[in-house]
């Protein structure tokens, strides 16, 4: 491997001299109970007006830090470590869409895509092919990090690119491009921003489409940011540093030659395999009374829906049963018994992900318990309401007040349950509009996902990146990671910067400054 030279080589060279991940998590919540027992000692605590998620009113609530090696932390502690791990989002996600999409490979089904797929799409290309595909996963939530990060290491495999590179391409788009999307319907934050402006106009609704226009020009901007970060930056270095190994797990993605007549077979019976998937979605979703349908207003994509919010077990269902179609064509599924064995080979290796979950998760859940993030995020709150600036250079530094924030509470919506009533109604008695004020902690909130010591999904792109090089560490994908942070952070407060000079509009029926 080639001697580490330049900031990131120093950068890469002393990350990699931390401990293994796994010990990594267990230090910091060593440090976090420390901290957690210091601040409980000294009575540190904030009093906030926060929206309560079961009622959605804004109330006034104090916030204490609680120590978690009191009696009632120790009791919390043992009590919630089953729940807290098997509620761990990324688990249950990341195992239930593995299971099918893995299938796919296992089947024959997704290499032979590929092989169809690879002959259409150009290699000077595939960058931005993956940073939008990432970049609009959003819309879907979290099975970009399933979805779009592996086949983004195939595809540049293929491509006889370094598949690394591939997938911190992946991971940079899903996550820190998270904010961004084509189809931008947000009823989730439009409704939290709705709840808090009740404390000053009670009658203000913010909209699912509040910021649907800036953030389908800035969809395509991010795109094109996040494809020349990596093909400049990160792929030379990754090149480098951390040259593809060969081993026993991607034997699958060699040899992509031309298709066999049983593959070409297998794709046309995977075809119909789709349309009846989409059949029986349609059949479920469009009719009247269908039970994927809001039962109380029959809308489908605006708003909650029971098909939104099983979006995964319905992406999983359009990709299972081409895969069963495409085995039977091939005649790889003859019996019950071949497509058990294809499932049950689906989630081999699956072991060294699950104990990363299981501190990961112990890590996130005693820091949420400790109150310490809501009670950073409220004295920082309270910093930027002093400053004394207005309109275009306080939104930027509120953007970087929200990158700053999400570094230490990862979810996007308990973070807004929080940030929104503080916020919200002081912008809009300074002039700000909340659909504004909205879409710049959306900005914010994205950026540093990709750098977050809370981002839950670290443990699966670690196993991804171990797949083509076992030496890629935790300390490897913080050092790659930062430069995308960086960089998207600071285009888009320019992006954002110049859309407000010019005075544009940022959704439908709103406005940006009073």
């Amino acid at each position: 491997m080639s001697e580490r030279k330049g900031f990131m080589g120093k950068v890469i060279a002393v990350s990699n001299h931390l401990p293994h991940p796994v010990t990594i998590f267990i230090i910091f919540s060593i440090i976090v109970g420390i901290l957690s027992v210091i601040f409980s000692k000294m009575g540190v605590s904030v009093e906030i007006e926060a929206i309560n998620r079961s009622t959605k009113q804004v109330e006034l609530q104090t916030y204490t830090v609680k120590s978690l090696f009191d009696a009632d932390g120790i009791r919390w502690i043992f009590e919630e470590a089953v729940p807290n791990f098997i509620g761990f989002a990324p688990l249950g996600v990341v195992l239930f869409f593995s299971l099918f999409f893995n299938f796919l490979n296992e089947v024959g089904l997704f290499p032979s895509f590929l092989k169809k797929s690879m002959q259409k799409i150009k290699g000077k290309y595939v960058s931005l092919f993956i940073a939008f595909l990432g970049v609009n996963s959003s819309f879907a939530g979290d099975i970009g990090y399933v979805l779009v990060i592996p086949i983004a290491g195939i595809l540049y495999k293929q491509l006889k690119r370094n598949p690394i590179a591939g997938i911190l391409l992946g991971f940079s788009s899903t996550s820190a491009g998270f904010a961004a999307c084509l189809v931008s319907i947000d009823a989730l934050l439009g409704g939290l921003s709705t709840s808090a402006m009740s404390i000053v106009n009670p009658n203000y609704v913010v909209t699912p489409l509040a910021n649907s226009i800036f953030m389908f020009f800035y969809t395509f901007f991010i795109t094109f940011i996040i494809a020349y970060i990596n093909d400049k930056i990160i792929e030379p270095k990754v090149n480098q540093y951390f040259p593809e190994e060969i081993t026993e797990t991607n034997e699958i993605e060699e040899n992509f030659t031309e298709l066999t007549a049983d593959e070409n077979k297998g794709l046309k019976y995977a075809g119909i395999g789709f349309l009846v998937s989409i059949g029986i979605i349609l059949l479920l979703s469009l009719p009247s009374g269908a039970p994927l349908r809001n039962p109380k207003t029959g809308l489908l994509l605006l708003g909650w829906s029971p098909l939104l919010s099983a979006i995964i077990p319905v992406i999983c269902l359009i990709f299972f049963i081409p895969g069963i179609f495409y085995g039977i064509a091939t005649k790889k599924i003859k019996s019950d018994k071949d497509l058990m064995t294809y499932l049950f080979k689906s989630l081999d290796g699956f072991g060294a992900f699950i104990v990363l979950c299981f501190f990961s998760s112990i890590f996130i859940s005693w820091f949420s318990y400790s109150q310490l993030g809501i009670i950073i995020a409220a004295k920082g709150g309270q910093f930027l309401s002093e400053i004394g600036l207005t309109r275009i250079p306080l939104m930027i530094v509120f953007i970087l007040f929200c990158s700053f924030i999400n570094l230490f509470i990862g979810s996007m919506s308990s973070k807004y349950v929080l940030i929104a009533p503080i916020f919200l109604p002081m912008l809009y008695k300074m002039g700000v509009s909340p659909e504004l004020s909205q879409l710049a902690y959306r900005l914010g909130d994205s950026a540093t996902n990709i750098i977050s010591p809370l981002m839950s999904f670290f443990p699966l792109v670690l196993i991804y990146c171990n797949k083509y090089n076992k030496k890629f560490g935790f300390g490897d994908l913080i050092a790659y990671m930062m430069p995308h942070a960086i960089i998207i952070l600071i285009t888009s407060i320019i992006f954002f910067g110049v859309w407000l000079m010019f005075n544009l509009p940022i959704g439908f029926n709103t406005v940006n400054f009073f």
